[in-house]
This record gives structure tokens, sequence and C-alpha cells, in this order.
């Protein structure tokens, strides 16, 4: 099957829909290679900077435009068109996609990429991702949870035992009967179903996987309850590689289970790959997590610094400090990290290694070890200032 056909009938065999209104905009010589689409995608000739007719663009759903970086006049198109249909993906075709163009074109909105002259087979991959995340907003006529990617500077830095915990808490806080759900990214050392004494026949590669199959009964089949008030997608049981992961599947389980759940935590590897850069954005919030070490700063700012590049709203980080020791004497403290990271600090988690550790080989919450701790307290805070972000952006 062709990959025109396999778009064609999307919405029969993928539950996907692929709109109506995919229109292409460029030089004449540039859309002539597109003639046998006629009957799926209408085609407008304009020069780079010329701003088309609106009207021509009354029913389109996905716009397809080329893009001059070299001309003033082609990026303020980009913009006009951005505020003319706020909701329409816009793919820009560029003659030479090279990383600090498509960087500036993702601030601005632009959605993907591809080459000129046009390549139908990577033209209709475009489509074919554009048309999904239409599908993926058409779930907003459910009511979806919200949902926080955790990442962290360096392993070790304890971001698994901030989400199993943070999960509880903000499952408290977002009221009587809320559960939470995390799901497990973290493809060759993920532990957060270990760490909530959980050891399911099923992970998330059987929902990833599961393609036309998803739906509430298999995702109830795959999780486990690691807490009265959380469940967990466990990381995949064999080791697979850092790149193995499709966001458009992994999204439809993060949407299921954002319809399931009232709140739902991602847990992802340290390495910044394609998939995972997705998910952040992705997110309504990017919890960061990392210590007062050097190398953890230095990380820290580096990959903030990065998804700031690409667009990532600064208001949408909360940064944590994790196994901050008490010691009279700090040569780094929470107030020195702020100042390093342009960034205020969320909430700073003292350490206490050997109650996580008995906690974690009981696969319990601390406060089921020990009813009353600090780092508990320093939690539910951290629970309580997030959740107000988020009811504050409802």
């Amino acid at each position: 099957m062709s990959r025109l056909d396999e778009i064609r009938k999307m919405n029969t065999q993928n539950a996907l829909h692929m709109p109506a209104g995919v229109t292409v905009v460029a030089r004449r010589e540039m859309l002539d290679v597109l003639d046998a689409l006629d009957d799926d995608i209408a085609t407008l000739a304009c020069a780079p900077s010329e701003l088309p007719a609106l009207d021509k663009l009354r029913d389109t759903r996905i716009l397809v435009i080329e893009v001059d970086p070299s001309l003033t006049g082609s990026i303020e198109r980009v913009d006009a068109l951005r505020r003319s249909l706020p909701d329409t993906p816009i793919i820009a075709a560029l003659d030479t996609i090279d990383i600090t163009t498509t960087r500036a074109l993702m601030r601005r909105g632009v959605a993907d990429f591809v080459g000129l002259p046009f390549q139908i087979e990577e033209l209709l991959a475009a489509i074919s991702d554009a048309a999904r995340t239409i599908e993926h907003r058409r779930d907003g006529d459910v009511r979806l949870a919200p949902f926080l990617a955790i990442t962290k500077t360096i392993g070790g830095a304890g971001s698994t035992t901030v989400a199993t915990h943070l999960a509880a808490a903000l499952a408290e806080e977002r009221g009587a009967g809320a559960r939470a759900c995390i799901i497990d990214c973290d493809l060759q050392t993920g532990d957060a179903g270990a760490y909530l004494g959980c050891a399911p026949r099923l992970t998330l590669a059987d929902l990833i996987d599961a393609e036309g199959r998803l739906d509430e009964d298999l995702l109830r089949s795959v999780v486990c309850e690691g807490d009265p008030r959380v469940d967990v997608v466990a990381a995949p049981s064999d080791i697979l590689p850092i790149e193995a992961v499709d966001f458009d599947r992994l999204m439809a389980v993060i949407t299921l289970a954002r319809k399931q759940y009232d709140i739902v935590i991602v847990d992802l590897p340290a390495a910044l790959t394609n998939w995972a850069v997705s998910t952040l954005f992705a997110a309504t919030r990017v919890v960061q997590v990392g210590t007062l070490s050097l190398a953890s700063l230095r990380h820290a700012k580096r990959q903030i610094q990065f998804l700031q590049s690409l667009g990532l709203e600064r208001d949408r980080f909360d940064i944590v400090l994790n196994r901050v020791e008490k010691r009279l004497f700090k040569t780094i403290d929470a107030g020195d990290a702020a100042e390093a990271l342009n960034m205020p600090i969320a909430a700073s988690l003292i350490a206490d290694p050997q109650l996580l550790q008995n906690a974690q080989d009981e696969g319990a919450l601390v406060q089921h070890v020990q009813r009353k701790t600090k780092f508990g307290k320093q939690i539910e805070a951290l629970a309580q200032t997030i959740n107000a972000k988020l009811e504050g952006s409802d």
C-alpha cells in the first residue's frame, strides 16, 4: 500500500482523520511535482514573500508553505499566517533544513519541516503527522487531566523517587477519590514499578505496540496499583534502544491515561531524544529534578537553555533540587542554584538515603514506612505549589 493510500484509509484503519483541507503554498515550479495529488491536496502558487489571499485558505486544515529564511518577508509571512490561522498546523518547506532555521521557525509555531524540491513520501509523512496532531486535539472534547513530564539533569538525581512520591501527593491535592498514573518511559533503567512494589506482566511496550487495540480495557490490564492512589505503567522489562519509541503512539497512551486519571506523571530518561523533547513540549508542566552538585547544575542550565531555544516557555518549568544534605557550611545552596539557573527553585528535598532505601526495599512510599518525615512534608509542599499552578492554568 502506498503512503497516500495509507493516509486515505487512516480513518478506518488507524482511528485517525485526514483533514479535507490540505493546502500547499509555494512557487509554481515547486508545485508541479504535486499534480498527481490534486484530488487530495490544494496548491497555491505564490512567491516566498507573498502573502496568499486568506479567503483562499478559508477551508485549510493543514498548511504547507515555502519559507526562504534569507527573506524577511518570508519569515513575516509565517507570523501573519500563524495569527490568521492559529489552529492550523503549519509545515515549512525549506531548500535547506538546518538546526538554526528550524529552531527559529519552531519558536514561531511551525509544526514540522520538509525539504524542497518536494519529495512525495516525505510530504505525505509530514501531513500524516499533522493529521495525528489534529486528532489528538479532538480529544479535548473529553476533559483531559494535566500531565507532568519529569526530566533529570544527570543519572542518579532521584527523579523516579520524586515522580512516585509526587504522584501520590498530587492525587491527594486533586481531591477525594482522585488517582494518579505514572508512565515510566525510562526504557533502559526505569524503576518506577519496582519502587512501588509492582511486578507487572505487561508494560509500556505492550501499550505502544497495541496501535488500533489500545483502549481502556488494555490500559487497565497493563497498569499495576503501586499505592492506594497511584497506578503505574511500568517500563519495558527488556532493555530497548533509547530511540525505540514512536512519539505518536506514546502520545496516544498518555492521552488515554489522561482520560482515565486525575493526574498523569511521565518519567523520562536522561537523554533528550527527539521523542522525549516532543513529550516535554506536550506536557502541561515540566519538572526538572537535579542536585546541588556542579555537574548537575551545569547540565540543568544546558538543558533549560536548549529547551527554551526551541520555544519551551520558562514559566512551564518547576525546578526541584533533590538529595539536599543538611550541613552547617555549604559550598552551594538553593539560592546559588536559582541564581546560576536564572530560574526559581520550586522545592529543595532533603537527603534521607536510609529512609528512602528502606521504603524502596519494601516497595512503598516513605509515608507508609514512617508517617511523618521532613521529606514527606517537602513533597506535599511541592505538590501544593504545582497543583496551584495547574489550577491557575485551567
